[in-house]
């Protein structure tokens, strides 16, 4: 039981680091291309 729910932790920290990576990246190329426009 304590095994299961260890994994269902990893996956959400995981499932949750992708995103927040995903998002980031998102946010710089979306900022680098502003950049580039208003410069």
């Amino acid at each position: 039981m304590s095994e299961q729910s260890g994994n269902q932790t990893i996956r959400l920290l995981v499932s949750w680091l992708l995103v927040t990576v995903l998002l980031g990246y998102g946010v710089t190329q979306t900022a680098i291309t502003a950049a580039k426009l208003f410069s």
